[in-house]
């Protein structure tokens, strides 16, 4: 008797603990996958065994026409994560000899369209969120410390939820990213402001949040001085953001794309934006970086070969185009 979807999603499971994939993409790509099989299951389909090329563009089509919650279809993206968890899964079926390997590869993901990347504040915007963060009680500290680290390192949400004591060296003016996206490590350096906000955190403001309560050594805490969890750093952000005036829609990955644009945007290597904020290739960095109208322009002024030859005739005419014939 073959083995049932179950069963092999535990295996499958365990398989990416092995591989070193982070719990929260484990989590995902299982409910990604009990969606798949809850669906094979209506068709009375319970195991692998009842797989086939013709199926799978089923599902593929099912996903994209399906419509939410919402009444409205799921984004390209959030149909991928769907097509992406299959794929993966079936990959590791095929390596087992569960399915043929002709389904290895029989899942195409949904082209995504090219759209200009959004949600990068400038950087005046960003210092009118930390400048309103005032320093005269511990949670206010401790917020303007949460914003600075993520305005200078660029980090996930998690990642800085995360973030254990040890993890960050003032004197270094550095962060060691334990277990970032993907199970990888990195170390990131950490702007001036942000060790020296950090600093008041740590000697004004954590100690007192602590109290007397067991220390768990987060470096981030809530007001009981247990860690911080993802949705409170969401609050603290949402909450700046309307005290500072920001009538735009801001979460802690607004911090992450305005960290990337703004050095993108002063020139810097793109090489360096990608090992902060911990991407394997420069795919990624479409995603954060958005060139505006403004940029363009002068970029074009500035290289565009015509443009050149413009401003020389200029030169040599006293800037006075010659008449028609």
């Amino acid at each position: 008797m073959s083995e049932s979807f179950e069963e092999w999603l535990t295996r499958y499971q365990a398989h990416l603990e092995l591989e070193g994939m982070a719990r929260r993409t484990v989590e995902g790509r299982s409910w990604c996958l009990g969606k798949f099989i809850a669906w094979a299951r209506e068709l009375g389909i319970d195991s692998p065994e009842g797989l086939s090329l013709a199926l799978l563009g089923d599902y593929r089509r099912h996903r994209i026409e399906l419509v939410n919650a919402r009444g409205a279809r799921d984004r390209i993206r959030t149909v991928n994560q769907h097509l992406v968890a299959l794929r993966d899964f079936l990959r590791v079926l095929a390596a087992k000899g569960a399915v043929p390997e002709a389904l290895r590869s029989a899942i195409a993901l949904v082209k995504e369209p090219r759209t200009l990347p959004k949600g990068a504040l400038t950087h005046l915007e960003m210092m009118k969120i930390l400048d309103c963060v005032p320093g005269d009680t511990p949670i206010h500290l401790r917020d303007r410390a949460i914003l600075e680290v993520l305005y200078s390192t660029g980090l996930r949400r998690q990642e800085l939820v995360d973030l254990k004591l040890p993890d960050i060296d003032l004197e270094g003016g550095v962060v060691r990213v334990e277990c970032g996206k993907g199970a990888k490590g990195r170390i990131v350096p950490l702007g001036r402001a942000a060790s020296e906000w950090t600093a008041r955190y740590l000697r004004s403001a954590r100690p007192a949040l602590v109290g007397r309560r067991e220390d768990g050594g987060a470096l981030f805490v809530s007001k009981s001085g247990a860690k911080l969890q993802g949705n409170v750093i969401r609050e603290i952000v949402a909450r700046w953001t309307k005290a500072a005036g920001i009538d735009k829609p801001v979460t802690p990955h607004t911090f992450r794309r305005s960290c990337a644009t703004g050095m993108i945007r002063n020139r810097v290597n793109p090489a360096h934006v990608k090992d902060l904020l911990g991407h394997d290739d420069f795919s990624s960095l479409s995603s954060y970086i958005s060139l505006e109208i403004p940029d363009l322009k002068e970029a074009h002024k500035k290289f565009h070969p015509r443009e050149q030859d413009e401003e020389k005739d200029d030169g040599e005419a006293g800037g006075v185009p010659a008449p028609l014939p």
